[in-house]
């Protein structure tokens, strides 16, 4: 077997390997490191991964020159490891190394680098390189000069150092899993100093044992450093779950050794005398079946129960938490204690204690108990002084008992059997519950514990689960089990009336969801307040209602449809007219689908809203312009001059009467967008800044909103989502550009601007006809139609 051939191929193909393993390992440990020192560790890896790199490359290299180029990365690996390793172990081993030593050995290296790589200097590692092809691939054959004995020595100095700084740390530590890695790294770089022997006795003409050698002890560091990493990893997992319970909580490795332990361990250790073997030994009695152990901490006696869990068992970790129950526990000694009456009484439990006596007639039968004694926390919870009670009988303290409550105490005081029930006090105003046990025979004691908030935040789900947020009425899960219920014989003949609010998304568009909101919740109101008490109203989401009438013929609903057509006729949300569609329909008989009677409810619905809800959007549009003209004065005079200028280039442009009317009314509505732009900035004294300019490019967006919801301004609409943009493309909201964007858009577009130039702003003058023409003509062709832009100034402003 040719032992150079194979242990050439086995370098070869394993060096990339090595190298990017070296790099995947430095570059995830690379922040692993902490106290804001340097990554000395992830600095030892790259350097490993250079040196295989350089190593590979050269074993390819196809002349002297690529080979030497190929050593000298090579070289700058090997030269580096030592130095890396060094200041790894001494920070590995908390060995402290001053900065200017540091610095003294990082400048050592790099200037060795140098002297070898610059030519011929580099001859002093070695006298000649001849380049020998073995299997394919290139080996150098050298003759060994004085710096690559420098190299050999500065690599006998790193074992040295680290075989001496290993053993102090090892004899100093008290950490088994320190000792463990402290020997791992000591025991696993001995073979280096085979390869030592190796070299000096020149047996490395035959197999150079460098590579592997240098290889072997990085991979040992790393592999020790992985271990760590991932043990690390484990310690974090353990943190997340433990670190910030209230109760004590650690973690143990096989050695019994403590090696987490969250804040509230601290204090339980620190307050404790006893050795952790000791206490482990104490707390390893409790693990089977909650059994409680005692533990003395700070000269009291606590009581844990002992919860341990193997939380990994391939690194034998333990995890130990302690509950602790000494509260508890006294109050069950004290309870069981019944003739120590003091001792009965927990006075810091947050529960309410109270001992009573029951008081028998002739007959046996229990008629009154007397209070014994009670806790503070029962004073507090019930509104009674301790001393106002204790003595005195349940009857003298509340004449108006119940006498079902003695009739219940009587009998856990006589059976011994206890009771838990939950109830509400009214004269206190809270929800108590209430554990009810005899200590001893004719007695009872009641624990009291407030749970309003619980009771109260169960109620508030209740509610919430079945009513919407906004209206207060009932939700379509209520109607869905509602209707269920009530579709049964006895409730026919059963009416469904569907509602549906006109014109919301036009408001809620126009005036902002606040208003749209206010509209809801005040049709809401006048549907409750027009329908039978016995109606089920509910919302089923956005703009519909429905309510249900049991027991309700043709002619009562005719009767409540226009009970609330009448209600709702004159009603006004601001100065928007409330518009509500209805329809409505009638399960007769129970072979009836009662959901085939819901959606003709709905048919009848919407063929109510066709023709309703257009009259009332027309309506809603036209005060929105009223409304906007109402906030700015300015924007009314604008937009009729607009409106005119439009009308006088469609004219010159010969387009139809009906064109001419429809773009004038479009240039009349072509800012009805800033609807829904707050006034301030509408009215913005001075130039709008960036996140305002950005709120004011919304409007045309919002013009179109408004606009499409209506069948007679939809084809309008068009023009006024488009006015703001540019014939090269640059304008918004959709960068159209050229005939992408409508006539009448361009038109709108050259109209606005010209009137916007000639206007007095208050922060800018008006321009004069000539200054407005010239910057007309300047961005015709970029911002401008240049037909539409040369019509106006030639023929519109020439008439004018």
């Amino acid at each position: 077997m040719d032992l150079q051939k194979v242990f050439l191929n086995l370098i070869v193909y394993a060096l990339p390997i090595i190298a990017a393993g070296y790099s995947v390992v430095g570059i995830k440990l690379l922040k692993q490191k902490v106290e804001g020192q340097f990554n000395y560790f992830s600095a030892l890896m790259f350097s490993s991964a250079i040196y295989a790199l350089g190593y590979f490359l050269s074993l390819n290299s196809q002349n002297i020159e690529m080979m030497i180029l190929a050593r000298d990365l090579a070289n700058l690996g090997v030269i580096f490891i030592p130095t890396f390793g060094i200041l790894f172990v001494s920070q590995f081993a908390k060995v402290k190394i001053s900065q200017p030593i540091k610095y003294l050995l990082v400048t050592l290296s790099g200037g060795l680098w140098i002297l070898y790589i610059t030519n011929p200097i580099h001859h002093l590692a070695f006298n000649w390189v001849e380049l020998i092809k073995v299997n394919g691939f290139s080996v150098a054959s050298t003759s060994k000069n004085i710096g690559y004995y420098l190299i050999l020595a500065y690599y006998i100095v790193f074992l040295l150092f680290l075989i001496v700084t290993l053993i102090k740390a090892y004899q100093k530590t008290n950490s088994p899993s320190l000792k463990k890695s402290y020997r791992f790294i000591l025991v696993s770089i001995q073979v280096s100093w085979l390869a030592v022997l190796v070299i000096l006795m020149g047996g490395d003409k035959y197999v150079d044992p460098t590579p592997v050698v240098i290889l072997y002890i990085s991979a040992m560091i790393g592999l020790n450093e992985v271990k760590n990493d991932l043990f690390e990893l484990e310690i974090n997992r353990w943190k997340q779950t433990f670190w910030n319970i209230g109760e004590v909580a650690f973690l143990i490795n096989g050695d019994a050794e403590i090696i987490c332990m969250n804040p509230a361990a601290r204090l339980f250790f620190a307050g404790n005398k006893e050795s952790v073997s000791e206490i482990l030994r104490i707390l390893n009695r409790g693990d089977h079946k909650r059994t409680p152990v005692k533990v003395r901490t700070d000269e009291t006696i606590r009581w844990f129960y002992v919860n341990k869990n193997d939380f990994d068992l391939k690194r034998k970790l333990v995890s130990y938490m302690l509950v602790d129950f000494s509260d508890r526990h006294q109050a069950e000694i004290a309870l069981k204690e019944s003739e120590e009456k003091h001792r009965l009484l927990i006075t810091q439990m947050a529960q309410g204690l109270a001992v009573h006596e029951v008081i028998f007639d002739q007959t046996g039968n229990p008629v009154d108990f007397r209070y014994l004694d009670a806790n503070e926390s029962y004073e507090k919870l019930v509104g009674m002084k301790r001393k106002e009670i204790i003595g005195k009988t349940a009857l003298e303290v509340a004449p108006a008992m119940d006498k079902q409550w003695i009739l219940k105490y009587g009998q856990v005081a006589m059976t011994g059997q206890p009771v838990r029930f939950e109830f509400y006090d009214q004269f206190v105003g809270k929800y108590f519950e209430v554990v009810a046990y005899s200590p001893r025979f004719k007695q009872f004691a009641v624990i009291i514990t407030d749970v309003t908030e619980r009771k109260q935040a169960e109620q508030e789900i209740r509610y919430l689960s079945y009513h919407d947020y906004l209206t207060g009425l009932h939700n379509r899960r209520f109607y869905e089990e509602e209707l269920e219920r009530l579709d049964v014989p006895d409730n026919l003949p059963i009416t469904m009336i569907m509602a549906d609010v006109n014109g919301l998304k036009l408001i809620n568009d126009s005036f902002g969801h606040a208003m749209g909101d206010e509209l809801l919740k005040k049709s809401a109101r006048l549907i409750t307040e027009a329908v039978p008490k016995n109606s089920i109203v509910a919302r089923l989401g956005g703009d519909e209602f429905i309510v249900i009438l049991p027991q309700t013929d043709i002619f009562q609903a005719v009767e409540v449809i226009n009970d609330l057509k009448a209600k709702t006729s004159n009603e006004k949300i601001d100065a928007f007219d409330i518009s509500i569609s209805f329809g409505c329909e009638i399960k007769e008989s129970e072979n009836q689908d009662i959901q085939e009677i819901y959606k003709r409810a709905e048919d009848d619905m919407y063929r109510h809203k066709l023709y309703e809800s257009a009259s009332i959007k027309n309506k809603t549009i036209e005060l929105i312009m009223n409304t906007l003209y109402e906030k700015s004065c300015r924007e009314m005079l604008h937009s009729r001059r607009v409106s005119e200028i439009c009308k006088a280039i469609a004219i010159e442009m010969n387009l139809s009467k009906d064109a001419v009317n429809q773009i004038g009314a479009a240039g009349l509505m072509h800012d009805i967008g800033k609807m829904g732009i707050d006034e301030k900035i509408l009215n913005k004294v001075g130039h709008l800044n960036f996140e305002e300019w950005q709120e004011m490019q919304r409007h045309p967006e919002i013009g179109y909103r408004i606009l499409s919801s209506s069948s007679e301004f939809s084809e309008m609409a068009r023009y006024v989502y488009e006015h703001h943009e540019r014939w090269d493309g640059k304008g918004y909201p959709k960068k159209l550009k050229q005939e992408e964007i409508s006539m009448q858009a361009r038109i709108i577009g050259v109209a606005d601007a010209y009137d916007a130039m000639t206007c007095d702003r208050s922060y800018r003058s008006g321009l004069s006809q000539a200054d407005a023409i010239h910057e007309l003509k300047k961005h015709a062709g970029t911002q401008f139609d240049p037909e539409v832009t040369r019509i106006f100034i030639e023929k519109v402003l020439t008439k004018k």
